[in-house]
């Protein structure tokens, strides 16, 4: 008995679907598309460019899963534009997700430069909100908050990408908190929670940012109350992001004195953070464990140290402002005044780095 080959056109456009399901952020749709196309690849016709754009979107798959892979491993061996898109786009998040912003921001540029290639709008849209997401991380808010508009006025046009424009709103109260307008950023958040009901994920980062928020107001018992409800909401607390959101959360029970409550939540992060390979995690709980645990200043160092080793300067820069406050509670004029210092040094490097 012969078997019938799929044609590769056939197995792409169907692929293009698998895709689209993944912008959107159904995961569930996503999965049934993904076994569908696992099936058609098998009994595909020979063609490279169709295995290519597969092999894309298993690491795109794998973004949705929450489980990217921190090395990218495929080259770019076409000459075709929309595979060489979409190499340096998926390459971009993949630097993206191992925390190298820079490099990421520099292959999504790559990127763009065959964005004309790319005819769905939505897709366009895909790829603004992920350079969005890349100048937010390295401080330069002014491209940040041009793509996230312009992603924003694409997905408002169509209901299917409401948690896309949630996201958008998501990141506009994020700069706003960072730029101390937090009226802005609480009318963000506010409009974004209003119409979150039905995106328990999306609902569970909005409360995540609020917690976020107060914190930068000093305002500890409300940001403790919104990751208690961030923690509460949907999966989050198995969720990478819902880690961070525990880890926040015992800083602030240490920062309180009540460390009982804290150190089991330290405990789960420090365990999961290693096993993630999360950085800034790892440090921020040395940190905190050593300053108000059992007081080590070396092992605090350590911890502040392995962020500027790996260039996370805005969270080096937050860690110092935070010790500066300590030891100036404290009485430590000095320690307070090297660790402002330094705050004024990662400022500037994180600066030189967005530059």
């Amino acid at each position: 008995m012969t078997t019938v080959m799929l044609p590769g056109i056939i197995v792409g456009s169907k692929c293009a679907e698998w895709y689209s399901s993944m912008i959107a952020s159904d995961s569930s749709r996503a999965t049934i598309l993904k076994y569908e196309v696992d099936d058609m690849i098998k009994v595909m016709e020979p063609d490279d460019k169709v295995i290519a754009y597969y092999s894309l979107l298993q690491f795109r798959y794998n973004v949705l899963l929450e489980e990217p892979t921190t090395q990218f491993t495929h080259t770019n061996d076409t000459i075709e534009p929309y595979l060489t898109y979409m190499y340096y786009f998926m390459n971009g998040q993949s630097d993206f997700y191992a925390a190298r912003y820079t490099s990421a921001i520099r292959k999504y540029e790559m990127a763009e430069e065959y964005l004309e290639q790319v005819s769905d709008p939505y897709e366009q849209a895909e790829f603004y909100l992920r350079l969005a997401e890349g100048y937010y991380r390295i401080n330069q808010y002014v491209f940040a908050i041009s793509y996230m508009e312009k992603a924003m006025a694409i997905f408002k046009t169509e209901k299917v990408y409401k948690n896309k424009v949630l996201n958008g709103y998501l990141l506009l109260a994020g700069i706003n908190t960072e730029l101390g307008e937090f009226t802005k950023a609480e009318d963000n958040y506010q409009t974004a929670l209003a119409d979150s009901t039905d995106f328990p994920r999306i609902r569970a980062l909005l409360l995540r940012g609020l917690g976020l928020n107060r914190l930068k107001q000093n305002k500890q018992k409300e940001a403790m109350f919104y990751f208690e409800e961030a923690l509460a909401t949907g999966d989050h607390a198995d969720t990478i992001v819902g880690m961070k959101s525990k880890g926040d959360l015992a800083f602030i029970h240490l920062r309180f004195g009540d460390i009982q409550t804290a150190i089991p939540l330290l405990e789960e992060v420090e365990t999961r953070s290693l096993e993630v390979n999360d950085i800034e995690y790892i440090a921020r709980c040395r940190v905190y464990r050593n300053l108000y645990v059992h007081y080590h200043r070396d092992l605090v160092e350590s911890g502040l140290n392995l962020l500027i080793e790996h260039e996370l300067y805005f969270d080096a820069w937050e860690i110092a402002e935070d010790l500066s406050t300590y030891y100036e509670a404290n009485d430590d004029f000095i320690s307070a005044l090297k660790y402002m210092k330094l705050v004024t040094q990662m400022n500037t490097k994180q600066n030189t780095l967005g530059g």
